[in-house]
């Protein structure tokens, strides 16, 4: 019976293996056609990202199309491809490789018009009944200078077939062999190895090569998941999101071998958390924190142990902290945590943000949202209003601050989530830019000797480029001098102080002024005082409307405006809303033991409110504000 059990085991595992050799053919087979296809598309989405980054170096429309045409022509020199076209919004074949009479022809089928409509991409046959079916067609949306292009590529099928051949050859050889050599010994001994193989495949698949946690990959599956288990057991459960501040400038100055050292041991920390954890990067500088079974109160308790851990590894990072809610998936719950760590950065990093403490202030994006961003930055329907700056000794106009303001039907609450939203879809300099174009647009009617204050967030500012004089080039086109031109940044630079003073000096250079707004609100005034030395220094409304009531506010206006005055810098105290205020900022010298008003300018609604509708040329009468003009004139003459 031994002889006949073994042949029968033997019998059986052959068996087995043609079962699922054959099985397995089938599926591996159209496995590895999709992962050619894939590569394809990868290739061809590329493509599409070169021809985008194309329309933005390029100033001129033609010129972009010109270049484009010449990749275009380049592609088509690829073994296999049959044809490379780009066709605008309205079907028309804007640029062809290979056969340029196919400029100007009209293009239009469900997968041309599905990428132009709705951005969707295509990969598969060629549905064109009247071309070879087996061929291969690659249909991607891109965007060139605000406008919907589809870029299509056709692959003769006989180099996917060929490529397919091979890998099915392949396979076909190897499950033959397999199937000759296999039976008992191979079964239990080599079948072994290879799960075990197979399975070190998976891990390393999911593993960062550097810090060895856990990748973006695996981050992606775990998160839905642990979110399912969470909501079918009642049970809490935290994301934290982490980024290194100022992981660039690092990079930069000490290396690429210093910036992996920081990333190690910020994974090094991150494994110290109790059982259960799971840490994760999600990116270069980004590291992700899962902690099931946590409330809102353990989860605070383990921020603060984090943040005492990464000091103690001399690392620095913003935190975005989320918890949980009920009837929450996990895409709502990463937005949440991502709008914290935004908060986080903005607030000059090196902390700790829980979403439940600043849901009132930030924004949590939302598809429609996104859409909302990117429609305004095609279509540019915005409205500037401008509110006067006073300079309370002489009596006089000092400047005009432009305040970009955003259609309503856009959806925003105001400019504030505009770029909220930019920023989280990486699009601040562009929304900047449209605001400065806008802004400039008084020009002809500034009056004589006022200025004009713009503001310019740290990110536009930090971001370089070749296009580093745009400001000017904007200015210049409208006849403006850069000296009338206030550019105002906020002190709260979130971690990009070098880049921001950097460009900031380079402005001078151009000959604009400077202005460090918001001043009083962050915890780096003085010293952002000290580096940008600003020809002017605005104090946050919130400081100067509680000053008269709250010693604590009081001592930090008289701090700032003090060592303001001292560098030489004129000093504006915004939100000025009534008389009480006013009287308080023209006696704040007698305070600082100064002869010498500290606080030379004043802005606020009681000074005159932002409006689109002024007549600048009419000034000071009209920019007093209709409902408070004859109270501001007598608020004015009071002051010494």
């Amino acid at each position: 019976m031994r002889p006949g059990f073994a042949a029968r085991l033997v019998f059986a595992v052959l068996a087995s293996f043609a079962l699922a050799g054959a099985g397995g053919y089938g599926l591996i087979s159209r496995q590895i056609e999709q992962r050619v296809i894939s590569g394809h598309v990868k290739d061809q989405r590329a493509d599409a990202r070169s021809f985008a980054a194309i329309g933005r170096r390029e100033e001129r429309h033609e010129a972009t199309i010109a270049e484009i045409d010449e990749v275009l022509h380049a592609i088509h020199r690829r073994p296999g491809t049959l044809e490379t076209l780009l066709i605008d919004e309205h079907g028309v074949v804007r640029a062809a490789g290979g056969d340029a009479r196919a400029v100007g022809e009209i293009d239009r089928d469900s997968r041309i018009d599905g990428a132009l409509s709705h951005g969707q991409e295509y990969a598969g046959r060629e549905a064109d009944e009247t071309a070879d079916t087996r061929d291969l067609e690659f249909v991607m949306p891109l965007v060139i200078r605000g406008k919907r292009y589809a870029y299509e590529m056709t692959l003769d099928h006989a180099s996917l077939d060929g490529e397919l051949r091979g890998a099915r050859h392949g396979l076909l050889y190897a499950g033959l062999l397999m199937f000759l050599l296999g039976g008992g010994a191979f079964y239990v001994a080599g079948g072994r190895s290879l799960l075990s193989s197979h399975r070190l495949a998976l891990h390393r698949a999911t593993r960062d090569g550097l810090t060895d946690l856990p990748n973006q990959r695996a981050f992606h599956q775990d998160l839905p998941a642990a979110v399912k288990t969470a909501a079918r057991h009642g049970d809490p459960l935290v994301l934290v999101l982490l980024d290194a501040d100022d992981f660039k400038f690092l990079n930069d100055r000490h290396g690429h071998p210093y910036g992996d050292e920081v990333l190690r041991r910020i994974a090094d920390v991150l494994r110290e958390g109790r059982a259960g954890e799971t840490c994760y990067r999600i990116g270069g500088d980004e590291f992700a924190l899962l902690l099931p079974r946590t409330d809102a109160v353990a989860a605070r308790s383990r921020s603060r142990r984090l943040m005492r851990a990464l000091a103690a590894a001399n690392v620095q990072m913003s935190v975005g902290v989320a918890e949980l809610s009920p009837g929450r998936g996990a895409d709502l719950l990463r937005r949440e945590a991502d709008a914290a760590l935004y908060e986080a950065k903005r607030r000059g990093g090196n902390g700790v943000v829980h979403v439940e403490d600043v849901r009132s202030e930030v924004v949590i994006t939302t598809s429609q949202k996104l859409e909302a961003i990117h429609r305004l930055l095609e279509e540019q329907r915005l409205d500037v209003a401008y509110q006067p700056i006073w300079n309370l000794q002489g009596h006089e106009l000092l400047g005009l601050e432009a305040l970009a303001r955003p259609h309503a039907d856009y959806g925003f609450e105001g400019p504030a989530e505009a770029f909220d939203l930019a920023e989280q879809v990486g699009r601040v300099p562009q929304l900047d830019k449209l605001c400065v174009a806008r802004a400039v647009e008084i020009a002809p009617r500034l009056p004589e000797g006022a200025l004009l204050f713009v503001n310019l967030s740290p990110l536009t500012l930090d971001v370089g480029g070749e296009d580093e004089d745009w400001l000017l080039h904007a200015i210049e086109a409208v006849g403006l001098a850069p000296s009338r031109v206030v550019i105002e940044v906020t002190e709260r630079f979130g971690g990009r102080t070098a880049g921001v003073v950097k460009c900031l000096q380079r402005l001078r250079e151009q000959g604009f002024k400077l202005a460090l707004d918001d001043v009083g609100t962050g915890n780096s005034g003085l010293e952002m005082l000290r580096l940008v030395d600003a020809e002017f220094v605005k104090l946050d409304r919130s400081i100067v409307s509680a000053a008269p009531d709250d010693a604590n506010a009081r001592a930090v206006l008289l701090a700032m405006a003090t060592f303001a005055s001292h560098t030489g810098a004129f000093v504006i105290a915004e939100g000025i809303e009534d008389e009480d205020v006013l009287e308080f900022i023209r006696d704040i010298h007698q305070g600082a033991f100064s002869r010498e008003a500290i606080i030379g300018g004043g802005q606020g609604y009681g000074l005159g409110r932002p409006s689109t509708e002024l007549d600048v040329a009419s000034a000071p009468a009209e920019l007093l504000g209709a409902p408070a003009e004859a109270r501001t004139r007598e608020f004015l003459a009071r002051v010494p």
